[in-house]
Protein backbone atom coordinates (compact mmCIF):
# COMPACT_ATOMS: atom_id res chain seq x y z
CA UNK A 1 0.00 0.00 0.00
CA UNK A 2 3.01 2.35 1.09
CA UNK A 3 4.99 1.58 -2.13
CA UNK A 4 1.56 2.41 -4.53
CA UNK A 5 1.04 5.46 -2.59
CA UNK A 6 5.09 6.02 -2.96
CA UNK A 7 4.75 5.60 -6.79
CA UNK A 8 1.73 7.31 -7.10
CA UNK A 9 2.76 10.65 -6.02
CA UNK A 10 6.04 10.24 -7.60
CA UNK A 11 4.09 9.96 -11.08
CA UNK A 12 2.10 13.26 -10.08
CA UNK A 13 4.93 15.39 -9.25
CA UNK A 14 6.75 14.13 -12.79
CA UNK A 15 3.25 14.63 -14.79
CA UNK A 16 3.11 18.34 -12.88
CA UNK A 17 6.74 18.82 -13.67
CA UNK A 18 6.06 18.21 -17.57
CA UNK A 19 2.85 20.45 -17.53
CA UNK A 20 4.93 23.47 -16.02
CA UNK A 21 7.53 22.92 -18.10
CA UNK A 22 5.59 22.12 -21.19
CA UNK A 23 3.06 25.26 -20.08
CA UNK A 24 3.17 27.15 -23.81
CA UNK A 25 2.22 30.61 -21.61
CA UNK A 26 5.67 30.01 -19.70
CA UNK A 27 7.36 29.68 -23.61
CA UNK A 28 5.65 32.97 -24.38
CA UNK A 29 6.92 34.51 -21.29
CA UNK A 30 10.13 33.28 -22.06
CA UNK A 31 9.97 34.45 -25.69
CA UNK A 32 8.85 37.86 -24.98
CA UNK A 33 11.74 38.42 -22.31
CA UNK A 34 14.45 37.74 -24.44
CA UNK A 35 12.91 39.05 -28.66
CA UNK A 36 12.74 42.72 -28.49
CA UNK A 37 8.79 44.11 -28.94
CA UNK A 38 8.21 44.72 -32.35
CA UNK A 39 8.79 48.57 -33.12
CA UNK A 40 6.00 51.16 -33.74
CA UNK A 41 5.33 52.78 -36.89
CA UNK A 42 7.03 55.95 -37.89
CA UNK A 43 3.59 56.94 -38.61
CA UNK A 44 2.18 56.28 -35.03
CA UNK A 45 5.11 58.52 -33.92
CA UNK A 46 4.27 61.31 -35.71
CA UNK A 47 0.55 61.42 -35.10
CA UNK A 48 1.88 61.96 -31.59
CA UNK A 49 4.71 64.09 -31.80
CA UNK A 50 3.21 66.76 -34.47
CA UNK A 51 1.46 68.44 -31.05
CA UNK A 52 5.11 69.42 -29.49
CA UNK A 53 5.23 73.44 -29.53
CA UNK A 54 6.99 74.71 -32.45
CA UNK A 55 8.22 78.71 -32.71
CA UNK A 56 5.48 80.65 -34.02
CA UNK A 57 3.57 76.86 -34.20
CA UNK A 58 5.05 77.04 -37.87
CA UNK A 59 5.86 73.14 -37.76
CA UNK A 60 8.96 73.26 -40.04
CA UNK A 61 9.43 69.56 -39.51
CA UNK A 62 8.82 66.81 -42.31
CA UNK A 63 9.52 62.87 -42.37
CA UNK A 64 10.41 60.75 -44.73
CA UNK A 65 10.29 57.05 -43.51
CA UNK A 66 13.32 54.69 -45.40
CA UNK A 67 12.78 52.21 -43.21
CA UNK A 68 11.07 50.20 -40.10
CA UNK A 69 13.25 51.79 -38.20
CA UNK A 70 15.24 54.82 -39.77
CA UNK A 71 13.77 57.78 -40.92
CA UNK A 72 15.15 61.01 -42.67
CA UNK A 73 14.05 64.48 -40.84
CA UNK A 74 13.42 67.42 -43.39
CA UNK A 75 12.42 71.21 -42.62
CA UNK A 76 10.61 72.78 -44.89
CA UNK A 77 12.32 76.74 -45.90
CA UNK A 78 8.84 78.05 -46.11
CA UNK A 79 8.00 77.42 -42.67
CA UNK A 80 11.05 79.38 -41.09
CA UNK A 81 11.42 82.92 -39.94
CA UNK A 82 13.92 84.99 -42.01
CA UNK A 83 13.36 88.01 -39.93
CA UNK A 84 13.33 86.73 -36.31
CA UNK A 85 15.13 83.79 -36.73
CA UNK A 86 17.57 84.37 -39.21
CA UNK A 87 20.06 81.37 -38.32
CA UNK A 88 17.63 79.26 -38.10
CA UNK A 89 18.73 78.60 -34.05
CA UNK A 90 15.43 78.61 -32.84
CA UNK A 91 13.91 76.70 -35.25
CA UNK A 92 16.62 73.74 -34.57
CA UNK A 93 15.25 74.08 -31.16
CA UNK A 94 11.97 73.35 -32.26
CA UNK A 95 13.57 70.34 -34.28
CA UNK A 96 15.50 69.15 -31.17
CA UNK A 97 11.55 69.74 -29.60
CA UNK A 98 10.03 67.63 -31.69
CA UNK A 99 12.72 64.54 -31.92
CA UNK A 100 12.39 64.09 -28.49
CA UNK A 101 8.76 63.86 -28.71
CA UNK A 102 9.20 61.25 -30.89
CA UNK A 103 11.49 58.99 -28.61
CA UNK A 104 8.91 59.85 -26.01
CA UNK A 105 5.70 58.13 -28.10
CA UNK A 106 8.14 55.19 -28.55
CA UNK A 107 8.99 54.53 -25.41
CA UNK A 108 5.42 52.45 -24.39
CA UNK A 109 6.94 50.32 -27.32
CA UNK A 110 10.72 49.64 -25.45
CA UNK A 111 12.45 51.92 -28.20
CA UNK A 112 13.70 55.17 -28.48
CA UNK A 113 14.73 57.60 -31.12
CA UNK A 114 18.14 58.71 -32.11
CA UNK A 115 20.32 60.77 -34.31
CA UNK A 116 22.56 58.36 -36.24
CA UNK A 117 23.77 61.63 -38.66
CA UNK A 118 23.02 65.24 -38.89
CA UNK A 119 23.30 67.16 -41.93
CA UNK A 120 23.69 70.83 -42.53
CA UNK A 121 22.52 73.31 -40.53
CA UNK A 122 19.23 74.45 -41.10
CA UNK A 123 19.50 77.15 -43.96
CA UNK A 124 16.85 80.11 -44.38
CA UNK A 125 18.78 80.20 -48.28
CA UNK A 126 17.00 76.61 -49.23
CA UNK A 127 14.75 76.89 -51.37
CA UNK A 128 13.53 73.11 -50.99
CA UNK A 129 12.75 70.26 -48.40
CA UNK A 130 16.01 70.02 -47.13
CA UNK A 131 17.76 67.15 -45.29
CA UNK A 132 18.73 67.71 -41.64
CA UNK A 133 18.93 64.75 -39.86
CA UNK A 134 18.87 60.38 -39.72
CA UNK A 135 17.10 59.26 -37.27
CA UNK A 136 16.94 56.06 -35.67
CA UNK A 137 13.99 53.18 -33.83
CA UNK A 138 16.88 51.87 -31.21
CA UNK A 139 15.73 49.68 -27.92
CA UNK A 140 15.45 51.18 -25.06
CA UNK A 141 15.60 49.15 -21.66
CA UNK A 142 15.64 52.25 -19.86
CA UNK A 143 12.16 53.38 -17.97
CA UNK A 144 10.20 56.61 -19.18
CA UNK A 145 9.05 58.68 -16.85
CA UNK A 146 7.09 60.79 -19.24
CA UNK A 147 3.53 59.43 -20.26
CA UNK A 148 3.44 60.05 -24.22
CA UNK A 149 -0.15 61.58 -23.66
CA UNK A 150 1.39 64.56 -22.49
CA UNK A 151 2.01 65.71 -25.51
CA UNK A 152 -0.87 65.83 -26.57
CA UNK A 153 -2.55 67.21 -23.67
CA UNK A 154 0.52 69.82 -23.51
CA UNK A 155 -0.41 73.66 -24.59
CA UNK A 156 0.43 77.03 -24.17
CA UNK A 157 -1.27 79.61 -21.92
CA UNK A 158 -1.21 83.43 -22.92
CA UNK A 159 -4.22 84.11 -20.84
CA UNK A 160 -3.90 85.25 -17.16
CA UNK A 161 -2.88 83.20 -14.13
CA UNK A 162 -4.35 82.12 -10.79
CA UNK A 163 -1.79 83.88 -9.08
CA UNK A 164 0.11 80.64 -7.62
CA UNK A 165 3.62 80.41 -7.59
CA UNK A 166 4.95 77.97 -9.68
CA UNK A 167 4.63 74.27 -7.23
CA UNK A 168 8.25 73.72 -5.13
CA UNK A 169 7.98 70.05 -6.71
CA UNK A 170 7.55 71.11 -10.01
CA UNK A 171 10.86 73.22 -9.77
CA UNK A 172 12.37 70.61 -7.99
CA UNK A 173 11.73 68.26 -10.95
CA UNK A 174 12.54 70.70 -13.60
CA UNK A 175 15.72 71.33 -11.61
CA UNK A 176 17.01 67.77 -11.92
CA UNK A 177 15.67 67.51 -15.54
CA UNK A 178 18.06 70.30 -16.99
CA UNK A 179 21.16 69.01 -14.62
CA UNK A 180 20.97 65.68 -17.01
CA UNK A 181 21.41 68.00 -19.48
CA UNK A 182 24.29 70.41 -18.30
CA UNK A 183 21.91 73.04 -17.91
CA UNK A 184 20.91 75.40 -15.15
CA UNK A 185 17.32 76.11 -14.29
CA UNK A 186 16.73 79.27 -12.57
CA UNK A 187 13.09 80.79 -11.42
CA UNK A 188 11.75 83.66 -9.37
CA UNK A 189 8.47 85.24 -7.59
CA UNK A 190 10.24 88.19 -6.17
CA UNK A 191 7.68 91.18 -7.62
CA UNK A 192 10.47 92.95 -8.77
CA UNK A 193 11.60 90.25 -11.62
CA UNK A 194 8.29 89.31 -12.31
CA UNK A 195 7.39 92.88 -12.93
CA UNK A 196 10.79 93.70 -14.90
CA UNK A 197 10.18 90.40 -17.08
CA UNK A 198 6.67 91.32 -17.93
CA UNK A 199 7.25 95.54 -18.51
CA UNK A 200 10.23 94.42 -20.87
CA UNK A 201 8.25 91.81 -22.94
CA UNK A 202 6.08 94.26 -23.45
CA UNK A 203 7.89 97.06 -24.40
CA UNK A 204 10.25 94.65 -26.80
CA UNK A 205 7.25 93.60 -28.54
CA UNK A 206 6.46 97.25 -29.34
CA UNK A 207 9.88 97.78 -30.09
CA UNK A 208 9.80 94.67 -32.72
CA UNK A 209 5.99 95.86 -33.96
CA UNK A 210 8.15 98.96 -34.76
CA UNK A 211 10.05 97.18 -37.67
CA UNK A 212 8.47 97.00 -40.75
CA UNK A 213 9.66 93.66 -42.12
CA UNK A 214 9.07 91.63 -38.45
CA UNK A 215 5.65 93.36 -38.58
CA UNK A 216 5.31 91.91 -42.01
CA UNK A 217 6.43 88.34 -41.03
CA UNK A 218 4.20 88.18 -38.38
CA UNK A 219 1.26 89.53 -40.34
CA UNK A 220 1.79 86.65 -42.40
CA UNK A 221 1.72 84.50 -40.08
CA UNK A 222 -1.32 85.14 -38.15
CA UNK A 223 -4.98 83.35 -38.30
CA UNK A 224 -7.60 86.00 -37.53
CA UNK A 225 -10.55 83.69 -37.47
CA UNK A 226 -11.11 80.24 -36.96
CA UNK A 227 -11.58 79.62 -40.65
CA UNK A 228 -8.45 81.13 -40.94
CA UNK A 229 -6.63 78.60 -38.57
CA UNK A 230 -8.46 75.20 -39.73
CA UNK A 231 -7.45 76.36 -42.98
CA UNK A 232 -3.69 76.77 -42.44
CA UNK A 233 -3.47 74.68 -39.58
CA UNK A 234 -0.31 76.52 -38.31
CA UNK A 235 0.38 80.12 -37.20
CA UNK A 236 0.06 82.44 -34.53
CA UNK A 237 -4.42 81.92 -34.14
CA UNK A 238 -5.69 85.09 -31.99
CA UNK A 239 -7.90 83.26 -30.25
CA UNK A 240 -4.63 81.12 -28.75
CA UNK A 241 -3.13 84.65 -28.03
CA UNK A 242 -5.55 86.06 -25.95
CA UNK A 243 -6.93 89.05 -28.40
CA UNK A 244 -9.98 89.45 -31.05
CA UNK A 245 -9.08 89.41 -34.36
CA UNK A 246 -10.74 92.19 -35.48
CA UNK A 247 -8.30 94.02 -33.53
CA UNK A 248 -4.74 91.93 -34.16
CA UNK A 249 -5.75 92.23 -37.71
CA UNK A 250 -6.28 96.71 -37.37
CA UNK A 251 -2.82 96.45 -35.32
CA UNK A 252 -1.48 95.08 -38.22
CA UNK A 253 -3.04 96.47 -41.38
CA UNK A 254 -3.07 99.70 -39.73
CA UNK A 255 0.26 100.25 -37.36
CA UNK A 256 0.46 103.71 -37.44
CA UNK A 257 -2.79 104.49 -35.86
CA UNK A 258 -1.80 102.02 -32.67
CA UNK A 259 1.12 103.68 -32.20
CA UNK A 260 0.72 107.08 -30.06
CA UNK A 261 -2.02 108.57 -27.97
CA UNK A 262 -5.29 107.05 -26.91
CA UNK A 263 -4.79 103.99 -29.03
CA UNK A 264 -1.06 103.14 -27.68
CA UNK A 265 -2.44 103.19 -24.58
CA UNK A 266 -5.50 101.55 -25.39
CA UNK A 267 -3.73 98.53 -27.05
CA UNK A 268 -1.12 98.23 -23.42
CA UNK A 269 -3.63 98.60 -21.40
CA UNK A 270 -5.10 95.29 -23.20
CA UNK A 271 -1.99 93.74 -23.37
CA UNK A 272 -0.80 93.72 -20.22
CA UNK A 273 -4.16 92.60 -18.98
CA UNK A 274 -3.55 88.95 -20.51
CA UNK A 275 -0.10 88.77 -17.90
CA UNK A 276 -2.48 89.17 -14.35
CA UNK A 277 -1.61 86.59 -11.70
CA UNK A 278 1.23 85.86 -13.06
CA UNK A 279 4.00 85.06 -9.86
CA UNK A 280 6.54 82.85 -11.80
CA UNK A 281 9.11 83.96 -14.10
CA UNK A 282 11.62 80.99 -15.25
CA UNK A 283 14.87 80.94 -17.13
CA UNK A 284 17.15 78.05 -18.73
CA UNK A 285 20.95 78.67 -19.17
CA UNK A 286 23.32 76.15 -21.33
CA UNK A 287 25.92 75.79 -24.00
CA UNK A 288 24.66 77.74 -26.80
CA UNK A 289 27.11 77.81 -29.59
CA UNK A 290 26.09 75.49 -32.53
CA UNK A 291 23.50 72.76 -34.09
CA UNK A 292 24.52 69.82 -31.64
CA UNK A 293 23.64 72.41 -28.40
CA UNK A 294 20.84 73.85 -29.71
CA UNK A 295 19.03 70.12 -30.10
CA UNK A 296 19.78 69.43 -26.56
CA UNK A 297 18.58 72.37 -25.82
CA UNK A 298 15.28 71.49 -27.64
CA UNK A 299 14.86 67.94 -26.19
CA UNK A 300 15.76 69.21 -22.49
CA UNK A 301 13.00 72.10 -22.68
CA UNK A 302 10.32 69.20 -24.36
CA UNK A 303 10.78 67.06 -21.39
CA UNK A 304 10.59 69.91 -18.76
CA UNK A 305 7.56 71.13 -20.63
CA UNK A 306 5.86 68.02 -20.56
CA UNK A 307 6.69 67.92 -16.75
CA UNK A 308 5.00 71.23 -16.44
CA UNK A 309 1.75 69.52 -18.23
CA UNK A 310 2.61 66.68 -15.85
CA UNK A 311 1.73 68.98 -12.92
CA UNK A 312 -1.06 70.43 -14.62
CA UNK A 313 1.34 73.50 -14.99
CA UNK A 314 1.03 76.35 -17.65
CA UNK A 315 4.35 77.92 -19.61
CA UNK A 316 4.41 81.42 -22.32
CA UNK A 317 7.96 81.40 -23.82
CA UNK A 318 8.97 85.35 -23.98
CA UNK A 319 11.53 84.78 -27.60
CA UNK A 320 11.70 88.10 -27.99
CA UNK A 321 13.24 88.96 -24.67
CA UNK A 322 16.17 86.60 -26.32
CA UNK A 323 16.34 87.63 -29.96
CA UNK A 324 15.72 91.57 -29.38
CA UNK A 325 19.73 93.22 -28.50
CA UNK A 326 18.48 95.43 -26.56
CA UNK A 327 16.27 93.61 -24.33
CA UNK A 328 18.39 90.37 -24.06
CA UNK A 329 21.38 93.44 -22.29
CA UNK A 330 18.85 94.51 -19.60
CA UNK A 331 18.39 90.74 -19.34
CA UNK A 332 21.99 90.01 -18.63
CA UNK A 333 22.33 92.43 -16.39
CA UNK A 334 19.23 92.33 -14.72
CA UNK A 335 18.86 88.33 -14.23
CA UNK A 336 21.03 85.77 -12.42
CA UNK A 337 23.50 84.43 -14.76
CA UNK A 338 25.02 81.04 -15.62
CA UNK A 339 28.24 80.20 -15.13
CA UNK A 340 30.39 80.58 -18.61
CA UNK A 341 30.50 79.03 -21.68
CA UNK A 342 26.61 78.75 -20.57
CA UNK A 343 24.23 81.99 -21.19
CA UNK A 344 20.56 82.30 -21.00
CA UNK A 345 18.52 81.21 -24.32
CA UNK A 346 14.96 80.46 -22.67
CA UNK A 347 12.77 83.01 -20.53
CA UNK A 348 9.08 82.19 -19.47
CA UNK A 349 6.29 83.05 -16.94
CA UNK A 350 4.92 79.53 -15.82
CA UNK A 351 2.02 79.05 -13.53
CA UNK A 352 -1.77 78.13 -13.47
CA UNK A 353 -4.65 78.98 -15.77
CA UNK A 354 -7.92 77.76 -17.51
CA UNK A 355 -7.15 75.17 -20.28
CA UNK A 356 -6.27 77.39 -22.80
CA UNK A 357 -7.59 77.05 -26.69
CA UNK A 358 -5.60 74.38 -28.72
CA UNK A 359 -4.06 75.65 -31.52
CA UNK A 360 -4.07 73.70 -34.56
CA UNK A 361 -2.04 71.12 -36.03
CA UNK A 362 -0.82 69.86 -39.68
CA UNK A 363 -2.01 65.91 -40.18
CA UNK A 364 0.18 63.31 -39.65
CA UNK A 365 0.36 62.39 -43.85
CA UNK A 366 1.22 66.53 -44.23
CA UNK A 367 4.18 65.91 -42.38
CA UNK A 368 5.14 62.73 -43.76
CA UNK A 369 6.68 62.64 -47.42
CA UNK A 370 6.35 60.05 -49.69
Amino acid sequence: MKSSRRIFIKRTFLGASFIVLSNPFKQLWALTKNTPSIPPSWKELVEIARWCPTVHNLQPHQVKIISETEAELFYNPERLLPVEDPDSIFTTIAIGVFIENLSIAAAPFGYKVIIDHLYDSISIKSLKPTLFAKLKLVSNSEKEVLNEKLIVKRRTSRVHYDGKRLNENTIQRIKKESEKFGHDFFHSSEKDIVDFVITLNEETLFEDLGSKPTRDELDRLFRYNKKEAEFHKDGLWTKCMGFSGHLTRSIFKNHAKWTKGFYKKLLKKHYMSTFKGTNTICWFGGVFNQTDDWIQCGRMLARNWLIMTDENAYIQPFGSLITNKNAYSKIKAKLNQPDKPKKIWMIFRAGYSKTPTRSYRLSTNEILIK
